[in-house]
This record gives structure tokens, sequence and C-alpha cells, in this order.
């Protein structure tokens, strides 16, 4: 494999981890919705926070999509696409960090 086409792989696994991040914050974002709605029915206010744990607690919940992915790709031998994987997860769990961070410091 050539040094230019292992980077696009590189990209490409980049771009898949942003397209399963889209599709876990539609499924997260839906199941938020539907707890609101629970939950104001009720007069619940503990069901606000776990909508702020929905949505920024996506670099905890990418665990459990982003290792399945990577042995499937370990299995494959797609390596270069595996380190794409690897950096866009990476790139999440620091960004999902600094969202914490700004989240704590918002209510402290």
């Amino acid at each position: 494999m050539s040094r230019r086409n292992e980077f696009y792989y590189v990209i490409g696994g980049i771009f898949l981890v942003l397209g399963m991040h889209i599709i876990a914050t539609l499924i997260l974002g839906i199941l938020a919705y539907i707890e609101l709605i629970i939950a104001s029915q009720y007069s619940i206010r503990f069901f606000q926070t776990i909508f702020l744990v929905y949505f920024f607690g996506i670099g905890i919940t990418q665990v459990v999509y982003i290792i399945p992915v990577l042995l499937r790709l370990k299995r494959q031998e797609k390596f270069a696409l595996m380190k794409g994987v690897i950096i866009g997860a990476i790139f999440t769990a620091l960004l999902n960090g600094g969202c914490w961070i700004w989240v704590i410091n918002l209510t402290s």
C-alpha cells in the first residue's frame, strides 16, 4: 500500500467515526426527548441532568461502538482504516473532556 493510499484510509477512518457519532447522537437525542416528555408529565427534574449526559457523554458511550469496529478492522487487517478510527476516537474524547469542563464551570 502506498503512503498516499494509506493517508486516504486514515482520513476515511476519521469520517467513519464521525458518521457513527452522528448516528449515536440521533439515537441518544431521541431517547433524551422521550425521557423529557415522560419527565414533564410527572414533574421530575432529575431527567434534565440525564438529557445533558446524553449529549456530552458521547465520549463515554463511544466505547460501545468503537471497540467492536476496531476488532473487526483488525480481523480484516485494515490497519490504516483502524488508525483513522483510533485518531477519531481520541479527538472525540478530547473534545468531550473540554465540553465537560465547560459545563462544570458553567454550573459552579
